[in-house]
């Protein structure tokens, strides 16, 4: 049985041979690769080594330097997908997808701010390039049936904020719930949906709750904020994760 060996990346890991794995945060200093990690399988997990979980990225560096590796220090962070690399992202989805023409709607007062390829180019919150507008605007809503993608100026603007998210099927990287929220049906926990964002305190729920007309999705969550915090930008992919974990 292969070893999958992270050279580069800090999610530190205990080892016991028939434990659960779980990723805990890294040292500070260290960028958290655990949203691209959120998928991965406890079989794989366990086959999995990620040396550099206890260091924090100065001291990585110091350790390239005294071994004269200047090319790796003089290398840019990769902010990017990795798979795309350099090149421009809708030129690259547009060699797997036809192009779907459609329109750039204002949420506020349904003027028609401009035209784009396709509604599949563009993810919620991301700021939308309308030709012509001197201020920026951000995408709220795909419509996919109509091809529109409605949009909202600044970043501030209310329409880009949610008080819930609604998931769909939860992949749990231990495979299983924490206890707590089976026991209680929620509990608080730290999330986060872009990997440089700070970890903010929000409430999971699970299974139909007071109030609630429609049935849940099988294994889907509500995550929501405490009263007087602050709101969520929607649209993305998130991580959650036990306090102090």
């Amino acid at each position: 049985m292969r070893l999958l060996q992270v050279t580069m990346h800090e999610l530190p890991w205990k080892m016991k041979r028939f434990s659960s794995r779980s990723t805990l945060r890294g040292q500070k200093g260290f960028s958290e690769i655990d949203l691209k990690l959120e998928m991965v399988s406890q079989d794989a997990l366990r086959r999995t080594l990620f040396p550099l979980g206890g260091l924090t990225k100065d001291f990585v560096k110091k350790i390239a330097a005294e071994n004269r590796l200047h090319h790796v220090l003089k290398k840019k962070e990769s902010m990017g997908i990795c798979f795309v690399g350099k090149r421009n992202f809708e030129n690259f989805i547009l060699q797997y997808l036809q192009p779907r023409p459609g329109k750039f709607i204002s949420i506020e007062d349904s003027e028609v701010l401009g035209t784009h390829k396709g509604w599949f180019l563009y993810t919620l919150g991301q700021r939308a390039k309308i030709g012509g507008l001197r201020e920026p605007w951000y995408v709220v809503e795909k419509d996919g049936t109509k091809g529109d993608v409605l949009v909202a100026p600044r970043t501030d603007h209310p329409a880009l904020y949610r008080d819930l998210l609604r998931t769909g099927r939860v992949h749990w990287i231990a495979e299983e719930p924490p206890a707590a929220l089976v026991r209680d049906k929620m509990m608080e926990c730290h999330f986060r949906f872009r990997h440089q964002m700070a970890l903010v305190c929000r409430v999971l729920q699970r299974g139909r709750v007071p109030g609630q007309w429609e049935n849940p999705a099988p294994g889907a969550v509500r995550l929501h904020t405490a009263e007087g915090q602050e709101q969520s930008r929607s649209g993305h992919g998130g991580l959650w994760r036990r306090p102090q974990r």
